[in-house]
């Protein structure tokens, strides 16, 4: 960014600092936050007290006596009574509330539970200098006493869910990737990590008894490369094998852990029954049409890339390279087929110690179901009045699993209460969660009226942020996204909403700079959704904050669209 208009932009954002706001430039902005006058000063040795605090809590604490070590260089000793810093339980406070008193004479932070002190204690690292936050600040360099702004913030979040989804199947992005989303997750206080591991293009999740999952299913060719820094796309070649890419069990447990220390939950997915053509190509049995009859019936060949404007050429089984919806779906009326999926229950229910599931359900074409005799008489003997009502009896079957041997309940995407045809009254009845994207409007009215809890996660170019920018992107999805989006279109206000998800589907980014340049700064804006009360959202006082937390971005080593706050005016 050049010098002169960064700093041209950070003078012409401060002519219009809406009053509330004036202070530290935090985001997520706090429910509450009165500046006064004065500072404290943060010595290199400081004492921490805390009295009688739970084990949670404790653990919160020695985090952060680590931080300052590591970071700042700071010795933190803890004590009893009154320090430096005087940390208590107040059980009043809300689950992921917190309160936060900075003067000149000490620092106060009050808490209920160790999620609170957590973001408690983020909030407070983002008051100092962005290198020591980020952990990029030679201990040569750091200057005492570090100056902390005077501040009172009582704070909350808007909705309980605040998510991030990342697609990993279209192109696989490793562990060390994945940590330092989570880290940015944290920063921002986003709490729900959606993980979508299988799709038409790759699988990526460990099952014991089907092994070749993860190898012959993580096996992609000819893939979409793209290059954002050079806005030019291209093909990996014919003859070049991507995979396999998966993750193993003991990566999966690491993430697990390194997401919890972070107070993230990790949402795993395994689309089914439709977006299965990697477990298809695995397990040709699984398909409706195992012996590949109406690709051959059709003329195409068996080793032919499946044509998503040709249904037939769906039938080959090979695993797709590009977007689309494969009309090659589970067969669900095998056994065999409802076993592999509680199986991939039972995978998913031993590396995810969570309490939700996310088993997809979108985007799945009944026509192998209608041009087949056992799929038919299966609605038939179940006495179901559409094609559609046997996806969700499919659902409701593995619902039902998750929830008696595992004690977890489902997440799915709107097709399953939106689709003509759907089953609602047999879908309420495994309490599901409702991810609304499209039509999202249609879903949001659907779960309101029938008391179903969603998420908010809509299509367009603001919450489903793989979507390219068309100021300046000539490649990628969609060519809709913008911030202004992602921080305008607010959530529902119904009662059902439990929040919102920022949405990263892969099909057209597969390097990690990429990955990072089109979900920054919109993922931050996101986060803004799920926790500011929407009576203290402001859209320049956004920008305000979000240019002074670049120095943090650019010093953690993340990459983002910086175009996307040249014109703050400008609402595309």
């Amino acid at each position: 960014m050049n010098p002169l208009r960064y700093i041209l932009t950070i003078l012409s954002l401060l002519c219009v600092w809406p009053a509330y706001s004036v202070g530290p430039a935090i985001i997520p902005l706090p429910r509450s936050m009165k500046c006064s006058e004065g500072s404290y000063l943060l010595n290199r040795n400081i004492s921490i007290a805390a009295d009688s605090l739970p084990e949670g809590m404790e653990k919160e604490i020695s985090k952060f006596m680590v931080f300052l070590s590591r970071n700042a260089s700071i010795n933190a000793q803890k004590v009893k009574g009154t320090g430096d810093i005087t940390v208590s339980k107040d059980s009043s406070l809300p689950q992921e509330g917190y309160r936060l008193a900075v003067t000149p004479d000490k620092i106060k932070i009050e808490a209920s539970t160790s999620t609170g002190l957590f973001y408690a204690f983020q909030t407070l690292k983002k008051m100092l200098p962005a290198q020591i936050t980020a952990g990029k600040m030679s201990k040569s360099d750091i200057s005492f006493p570090i100056s902390l702004p005077s501040v009172e913030i009582e704070d909350e979040p808007r909705f309980s869910y605040r998510g991030f989804m990342l697609d990993v199947s279209r192109h696989f992005f490793d562990a060390s990737q994945i940590k330092k989303m989570l880290d940015l997750m944290a920063v921002y206080k986003l709490n729900r990590f959606h993980w979508h591991l299988t799709d038409d293009q790759g699988w990526r999740l460990p099952v014991d008894k089907y092994p070749e999952l993860t190898e012959k299913g993580a096996i992609n060719h000819n893939i979409l490369l793209s290059d954002f820094e050079a806005q030019k796309q291209t093909r990996a070649g014919e003859n070049t094998s991507y995979g396999p890419f998966a993750y193993t069990k003991e990566e999966i447990r690491d993430i697990v852990d390194y997401a919890r220390e972070r107070h993230i939950e990790i949402i795993p997915e395994v689309d089914m029954p439709g977006h299965m053509v990697a477990a298809i190509h695995t397990y040709p049995q699984f398909s409706t049409d195992p012996e590949s009859r109406r690709a051959i019936a059709a003329g195409i060949a068996l080793q032919a890339a499946p044509d998503p404007d040709n249904v037939e050429s769906h039938f080959t089984h090979n695993i797709w390279n590009t977007g689309g919806i494969s009309s090659d779906v589970l067969d669900i009326s095998k056994p065999e087929v409802i076993t592999f999926a509680k199986d991939v229950i039972d995978a998913l229910a031993e590396l995810f110690p969570f309490q939700y599931i996310h088993i997809g359900g979108d985007e799945c074409p009944v026509d192998a179901w209608k041009k087949s005799e056992a799929c038919q008489q299966l609605k038939k003997n179940l006495g179901l009045r559409s094609d559609e009502a046997l996806q969700t009896w499919f659902m409701n079957e593995i619902a039902a699993y998750a929830k008696e041997k595992h004690g977890r309940k489902i997440m799915g995407w709107n097709e399953i209460i939106t689709s003509e045809g759907a089953d609602r009254t047999l879908i309420k009845k495994i309490d599901p969660v409702i991810f609304c994207w499209y039509p999202a409007e249609q879903g949001v009215e659907i779960c309101e009226k029938e008391g179903i809890p969603y998420i908010y996660t809509p299509f367009n170019g603001g919450y489903y942020i793989n979507r390219s920018y068309k100021g300046i992107d000539k490649i990628g999805a969609g060519r809709d996204g913008s911030l202004f989006k992602s921080y305008n279109i607010n959530p529902p206000e119904g009662r059902h909403c439990l929040g919102v998800q920022g949405t990263f589907w892969t099909e057209q980014v597969d390097r990690p700079r990429d990955l990072e340049y089109l979900a920054l700064p919109r993922l931050i804006a996101i986060a803004e959704q799920g926790w500011t009360p929407v009576a203290r959202k402001d859209y320049r006082d956004f920008l305000r904050r979000l240019e002074s937390d670049l120095p943090y971005l650019d010093a953690a080593g993340y990459n983002y669209e910086s175009h996307q706050l040249e014109n703050p005016d400008r609402p595309e």
